[in-house]
């Protein structure tokens, strides 16, 4: 049975889905701590970047549904330890590829917001 922060937190989660799907930035930003910051690979780089670069880029370049038809996310599991959360999470179909995703939440007066997100292509 799922707590009232979990429950928070996966909603959370899904607000960054969902501002991802629609191209909507106010929604993306919504699910982000102002100070968040972003890691992963990217083509054979290392991404590390604050979070206001991935609302640069949805807002320039973005497209409602250019994510893919069939992305989803699955949240494997949420751990909370006091006032802090991590989740993992499994991206699929995300621009036709699948990722292997780590959210650091926090809780905030405004709720819980993802504070860092790192990730892995895996195909």
């Amino acid at each position: 049975m799922q707590t009232n922060d979990e429950t928070a937190i996966r909603d959370t989660i899904d607000r960054y889905v969902e501002g991802m799907r629609t191209a909507d930035v106010a929604l993306l930003r919504s699910a982000f701590h102002e100070h968040a910051n972003m890691f992963g690979d990217f083509g054979d780089d290392l991404m590390a970047a604050p979070i206001e670069s991935l609302f640069d880029w949805a807002a320039a370049e973005l497209e409602p549904g250019a994510t893919g038809a069939d992305h989803r996310v699955e949240i494997e599991d949420v751990e909370i330890a006091g006032e802090v959360a991590l989740a993992r999470v499994h991206e699929r179909d995300f621009f036709g590829g699948d990722a292997r995703e780590f959210f650091t939440l926090v809780r905030s007066p405004d709720g819980w917001r993802i504070t860092c997100k790192s990730w892995a292509t895996i195909g």
